[in-house]
């Protein structure tokens, strides 16, 4: 049920961020363009974050960097990390992407943006990516 649950919060995230991103004019906010679903968005955002968190309370807790690549089409131009602990690397790159989703890079005006994400141990900071 736990990773149901997840699906389906990261579903709804990606869902709503997706109308923003196509309906919402380049001159407005999210804020002031549909106002209830961006805070439904952010609510969801703290429900996925908490779930994180109680998920790996009972599982051995590792700390990733995870860096988020932001893409325009198949280039990208920016990348941004994130210091996450999460019991498994793929739990840390769901969670830092949806931290990403605040991020300045992951702008409505970008074409084609998408965001890719690659977990690494802080134990072994320099392995490659």
């Amino acid at each position: 049920m736990t990773d149901a649950r997840y699906r389906l919060l990261d579903t709804m995230q990606d869902l709503m961020s997706n109308y923003l991103l196509d309906e919402c004019p380049n001159d407005v906010t999210w804020e002031d363009f549909d106002p209830d679903i961006d805070g439904l968005r952010s609510s969801v955002a703290d429900l996925i974050d908490r779930h994180c968190r109680g998920a790996v309370s009972t599982a051995v807790v590792a700390t990733y960097l995870v860096d988020v690549a932001f893409f325009s089409g198949d280039d990208c131009f920016a990348s941004a990390v994130y210091t996450i602990d999460a019991s498994t690397p793929e739990g840390a790159e769901h969670h830092a992407l949806s931290m990403s989703l605040d991020c300045i890079y992951n702008d409505p005006r970008i074409p084609d943006l998408s965001r890719a994400a690659t977990a690494r141990p802080m134990d072994d900071p320099d392995a490659p990516i």
